[in-house]
């Protein structure tokens, strides 16, 4: 797993390279200078030399450290990498580096990857497939490509109108009107009938099961009424 904040994730008064080793040395029982081999070939693999495993992360930037966080992450050659908004604490060029970045590794290392995100664009740039969530549920999925050209949820849409883009006309940018429900309470329904202009009464007694888009199989989309968003990508 990536953690949002590495230096929350990285004891202090440690040095880098303890921090990367632990694991395997405990854990997998391999020699220590096995282990710090393949803590040197990840550094590297990620942008970093193999100085960096005598320094202590107070010694990094904040870049550095989700690099260090990255080649931890890979230390045991998983199958899958969770990514908990790893570049909410970053500066947006180092964000497009810690993005370029996990995207080369996961072709390289043949990894996958789950990116948790609230950046569209984020999502847009580095995911085959995307699920967007409402309320701890997800209200649709598919291709990336497919669902941010043409978004068959309320919510989505809602979510892509709110967003800046450079080639839309200037004016302002539409609202989400409402707050996101309480999750202590017990919800009914959909969950965003209350803020969707497209609910009706069944929307609020019924939830919505996730369904194939008719014609697009690869697609799900829960919502009773999402025949009419079809075609409305800029709605």
């Amino acid at each position: 797993m990536i953690f949002q904040d590495p230096r929350a994730a990285i004891n202090p008064l440690r040095r880098i390279g303890d921090f990367l080793t632990e694991s395997l040395r405990r854990g997998s029982g391999l020699r220590p200078a096995d282990a710090t081999r393949r803590a040197t070939e990840l550094l590297e693999a990620v942008g970093l030399s193999a100085a960096a495993l005598r320094r202590h992360p107070g010694e990094l930037s904040g870049g550095m450290l989700q690099r260090v966080m990255i080649a931890a992450a890979l230390m045991g050659e998983p199958a899958l990498l969770l990514a908990d908004e790893p570049t909410t604490a970053l500066d947006v060029t180092t964000q497009a580096e810690v993005v370029a970045l996990l995207a080369d590794l996961r072709m390289r290392f043949g990894t996958g990857l789950l990116f948790v995100t609230h950046d569209l664009g984020l999502a847009a740039a580095i995911s085959d497939r995307v699920y967007v969530m409402y309320a701890g549920r997800i209200a649709e999925t598919g291709p990336a490509d497919a669902l941010f050209t043409r978004p068959r949820h309320p919510h989505t849409a809602a979510l892509l109108g709110s967003t800046p883009r450079l080639d839309a006309p200037p004016g302002r940018l539409a609202a989400v009107d409402g707050q996101p429900p309480d999750l202590r309470e017990e919800l009914t329904g959909c969950p965003f009938a209350p803020r969707c202009r497209y609910a009706t009464d069944r929307c609020a007694e019924q939830a919505p099961a996730p369904l194939p888009v008719p014609g697009d199989p690869a697609r799900l989309v829960a919502c009773h009424h999402s025949d009419q968003l079809e075609g409305k990508a800029d709605d």
